[in-house]
């Protein structure tokens, strides 16, 4: 009797994660989209531009970082969103407006600015900071008004299209202490907002935030231990060729390298 073969039915190929990173070309979210390689993720970047000064530069780095990881041209987006440098209000994007430098930024070793812009914990070990408190009574003239709940929507609506499983973003605690939209709290409750944001019939990705207890030292050592490409990075607020070196992000690109103890690949001016 002759034997029939039986072919064992394939198993289905599983779904690789994929996780959209929003990536100004900036410390924070390359490390925050090196983690979720790290983590397995498949990357999709997506960078927004709003008019900022350095839009020019951020893309420039972006389109490195993307290199860096393997992200094709069909795997990154880049979104205008022109309202917010018509809406004004912020020195990023209003050209009328002096970005502060120097001693104007009052950059404090709590990572603060603008004077009592926020009230925060004492920093932790290793680059790690304590809770932030209330928000103060001034304002960064650097606040670009509701900025990333318009990236964050924006972003999401991608990840929607693509059917991302994560977005990950390069929120912080040192920035989350004058800017709120930094804070652990937002990503919390824009997450809960999300779950009715998108279809009914798809699974909402999850908004996540890997360095959200990390000042911007812990950070830079986050970077170091996931081997994220810290110098295709760019910073500045003036969108110069180089870094200006003493704008607040310059400013804060400077001693996250310096107290991280790493050697600084960035070539300033001042």
């Amino acid at each position: 009797m002759r034997r029939v073969k039986t072919r064992t039915k394939p198993k289905p190929k599983q779904k690789n994660k994929t996780a959209v990173c929003v990536c100004s070309g900036g410390v924070d979210s390359t490390v925050a989209a090196t983690v979720a390689a790290r983590e397995g993720y498949e990357l999709r970047l997506f960078h927004a531009s709003y008019g900022q000064r350095a839009e020019r530069q951020e893309k420039e780095a972006v389109v490195k970082i993307a290199g860096y990881f393997g992200v094709g041209a069909k795997d990154l987006k880049f979104a205008e969103i022109p309202f917010l440098k018509e809406l004004g209000g912020s020195a990023l994007t209003d050209l009328e407006r002096e970005v502060p430098v120097g001693e104007e930024v009052k950059l404090n070793e709590n990572g603060e600015t603008g004077g009592e812009t926020r009230e925060a914990g004492e920093a932790g070990e290793a680059g790690e900071a304590g809770e932030a408190g209330e928000a103060g009574t001034k304002t960064p003239s650097t606040w670009v008004p509701c900025r990333n709940l318009v990236l964050l929507a924006t972003a999401c609506a991608y990840a929607e299209v693509v059917s991302a499983d994560a977005l990950f973003v390069g929120f912080n605690a040192e920035e989350a202490r004058s800017y709120p939209d930094n804070e652990k709290e937002f990503v919390v409750r824009f997450n809960a907002v999300l779950e009715k944001a998108v279809a009914s019939f798809s699974q909402p990705p999850t908004v996540r935030a890997p360095l959200a207890d990390l000042l911007k030292s812990g950070v830079v050592k986050k970077g170091v231990e996931v081997g994220a490409p810290l110098h295709l990075t760019y910073s500045c607020y003036l969108g110069g060729k180089k870094h200006c070196g003493v704008c607040e992000s310059c400013l804060r690109r400077r001693r996250g390298f310096r107290e991280a103890g790493v050697e600084d690949p960035t070539e300033y001016i001042f």
